[in-house]
């Protein structure tokens, strides 16, 4: 069954196209991976996804509600969590902080409740407390919730951010390039987390990564994105037997132009993309 479908999925910048006609579908359970070379789309898609663009026309529906048009806060509320491919940490609050912040994100209690301290949002302070360190417990860096986040590693400060993603409580949870700045051993730790968010916790995953040996591994189902268009689309045996998704990553002088002109005209400064 469907969690997702995007249908039809377009996103233009002025006369550049970043995603052309995108459709796939990420069942409900399922570990999926979005993936293609630089200035495929994979990051303006996820951006569509969840709100931060608005895209030019086709669906993208959720539990059979339209996507299309909410606001990212909006998107959030429906349990639908994302990561960066940088990471975005409040650089001097606590690990444990950062991760309160990203319940805090769907907390039930207003402005009115935090200023005077009502019954019930003393009780939900509590409960986002005990939240945080059980998803940092889960996280495996429980013991690092006093440290600031600035003083962190890469790996651990994307730990971090996974953990504030579970305290979010996701349905599908959308990683952005998750095994950026890891080692080895961290890589391995990520496929570990990434099935147990979906065998312990439930929870769909949906990513982006380039890193091709974790996709393997992990992903029950590849899409292959090149210049905004599905090229591929299949196990990972499938795909990567693919003669076009081959092409695709050795790529041409000519590809490497049109990723190129892609990148500069496409985004504005300072936004990520791939």
């Amino acid at each position: 069954m469907a969690l997702m479908e995007v249908k039809d999925l377009t996103m233009r910048f002025g006369g550049i196209t970043a995603i052309d006609n995108l459709s796939f579908e990420v069942e409900k359970n399922s570990i999926t991976a979005l993936i293609g070379p630089n200035g495929a789309g994979k990051t303006s898609t996820f951006n569509c996804l969840t709100g931060f663009y608005k895209s030019t026309s086709g669906s993208i529906l959720y539990n059979n509600e339209s996507l299309v048009g909410l606001a990212p806060y909006q998107i959030t509320y429906k349990k639908i969590i994302r990561t960066f491919q940088n990471v975005r940490l409040f650089k001097n609050m606590t690990v444990l902080e950062n991760v309160m912040s990203g319940a805090h994100s769907v907390s039930k209690q207003f402005i009115l409740g935090a200023l005077f301290r009502h019954k019930k949002q003393r009780e939900e302070e509590r409960k986002i407390l005990e939240s945080a360190k059980h998803c940092l417990d889960f996280i495996g860096i429980l013991d690092m919730k006093d440290k600031l986040a600035k003083n962190l590693s890469c790996g651990d400060q994307r730990r971090t951010e996974w953990a504030r993603a579970l305290a979010a409580q996701p349905d599908l949870l959308l990683l952005d390039e998750p095994a950026a700045g890891l080692n080895r051993e961290e890589k391995d730790d990520l496929v570990r987390l990434i099935r147990r968010f979906r065998d312990e916790l439930g929870i769909t995953v949906l990513l982006i990564e380039h890193d091709m040996e974790i996709v393997m591994e992990v992903s029950e189902k590849v899409v292959v994105i090149n210049f905004g268009t599905k090229i591929a689309e299949g196990t990972p045996s499938e795909v990567q037997a693919n003669p076009l998704v081959i092409d695709a990553y050795l790529g041409t002088e000519e590809d490497e132009r049109r990723a190129h002109d892609l990148g500069d005209a496409s985004f504005p400064k300072g936004t990520e993309h791939d």
